[in-house]
Order: C-alpha cells, then structure tokens, then sequence
C-alpha cells in the first residue's frame, strides 16, 4: 500500500491521545524533549518503510516506552499510529538534512539533524520582521490570549474554635491584631486555590468587595475571609502585551513553516505499509 498525503498528522488524534500529544506534539516534541530514536539495521518486523527506510516495532517500542512510559502492545491503535506517525516525520527530516547535506556535520545525533532541518526551514519566518500593521491584526484576532484573569485583594484568619471566630466576627475592630494567611496584594484565583485550597477559595468567590464571610469550617481549623477588593477578568491593550503578542504571532509561523515542510515531504516520499503488518495500523 502505497501513501503520501493522505497520512494525517498527529494533531487528528490530539483529543484521543492528549497526554501523548503534550509531550510529542508534532516532530517538535521529538526535538525538546530528550527522545533519541536509534537506527536499526536489521529490516525485521517493519512496520512502515520511507523511501525504502524501515520504520519497525523495536523502534515503536523504545518510542512508546520514552513518550508514555510503557511498551507498545498495552496502546491503543490510535495512539501506536501517533506514535509511528511521529517516527515518520522524524525520518523524513533526517532524510531531508542527508540531501541537504547536514548529516555530515553530526552524523551520530539524530535530533541534532532533524532539528537543522527544522531550523533551516523556519528561519525565514523567525527573521522576518513584523510590521505594526501584522501585529496589530493578530492581536485583534487572538485577543482572548492575552486576557488578565479575574484577581482578588482577599484576607483570610484562621481560628481554633467556631466560638474563638464567631468572637472575633462580633469585635468592633476583628482583625486588628491578627496576621492574615494572604500577602495584601491582588491573586489570581489559581494562586488563591493555592494557598487556601478550592473549598476556601469558592467561599471567597461567592463574596462581594468589602464583605467578610460567616465562619467557614474546615479539618484544620475555622477560617474568616474578607474581600478586600476584586479586579475582574480584562484583555490587556496591545501596548502592554507587546512582547507576548509578537513571540506568539512567530510561533505560531514557526509550526505552520513546520506543518508545511513536513507535508511537502510527504507528498514526495513513498511511504509504504507492509503487508505483513501485525498491528494493522489505520492511517485513514
């Protein structure tokens, strides 16, 4: 059986597949992380073959067991697919340093190789300058990247008793002399969450700018919260985001020049699954 095109990338199984996919993410992740897939010689149990490369399941094998922590044969299909899908793009980058010569500088390191491929091919888009215009657009388009979450001035005292609170909630001046267990500055609610826990932390949303909360009981003791002030969910102007805006305008034509290289190389390469194929990989 003979394929290009019709491969699909990871991404297609990024929602069945996400814990692998967060650590493998297209040919990228098999360059930041520490995978470094050996070259077999021996042509045994080949599962796939690029321009007469074999890709076999000892090479699927040591694969799975760097990306997931476990052997092939407990994956589902879907996830050996991306797994070998993943191994196909990185033989067509290496074989694409070999035409480009780039093997003879670090013949002996794979992700080195795929990584110069990789380079070579985004350097355009990383050079390239980004006009106000350019950046301007991108942040109209993506403005929910660059929102500053909901955060709370919030002030939290813990008691030893329900009596010892209700005391202090009954005192003219209750906090006076009371550490509280927040610095006075403005959280967002995952540091909250944090600090006091997502039960204390729901107490708190449910509280409005200067109101302070009946005891709230918990295993460790009784707490009071008080609200000192909230800022709510806003999308920051351009001119603070500046930086933000523009790393994530080039990343994202980093992995768009990435997808097309690959895609191209696809396309010429012949990719053929063996017949002989035990796992019965789906590629369609």
């Amino acid at each position: 059986v003979i394929m290009s095109a019709a491969l699909p990338t990871p991404r297609r199984y990024a929602n069945t597949f996400r814990g692998l996919m967060a650590l493998a993410g297209l040919a990228i992740a098999l360059l930041s992380s520490d995978l470094n897939i050996p070259l077999f010689s021996e042509n045994y149990d080949t599962l796939v073959s690029i321009n007469q490369q074999p890709i076999t399941l000892q090479q699927l094998n040591f694969a799975s067991q760097r990306l997931t922590g476990t052997p092939a044969d407990t994956l589902t299909p879907k996830q050996k697919n991306t797994i070998v899908t993943l191994l196909i793009d990185e033989e067509l980058l290496l074989q694409r340093a070999e035409l480009l010569g780039i093997a003879g500088t670090d013949p002996g390191v794979r992700k080195a190789l795929a990584r110069a491929v990789i380079n070579q091919a985004v350097a355009n888009v990383l050079t390239q300058p980004i006009s106000p215009e350019q950046l301007e657009a991108f942040y109209r388009d993506h403005q929910t990247l660059f929102v500053q979450p909901l955060r709370m001035t919030l002030q939290a005292y813990r008691y030893t008793s329900l009596k010892e609170a209700q005391l202090a909630l009954a005192a003219v001046a209750p906090f006076q002399n009371r550490a509280s267990l927040l610095p006075l500055s403005p959280m967002p609610l995952h540091m909250l969450r944090r600090y006091l826990g997502s039960a204390l932390t729901d107490s708190a949303l449910a509280l409005t700018s200067g109101q302070t909360s009946a005891p709230v009981i918990r295993p460790d003791g009784v707490y009071l919260l008080r609200i000192i002030a909230v800022q709510a969910e806003k999308i920051l102007p351009l001119s603070e985001v500046q930086l933000q805006v523009e790393a994530e305008y080039r990343r994202r034509g980093r992995d768009t020049a990435l997808d097309t290289i690959l895609r191209e190389l696809r396309q010429q390469a012949q990719i053929t699954v063996a017949s002989n194929n035990l796992l019965r990989l789906d590629f369609e």
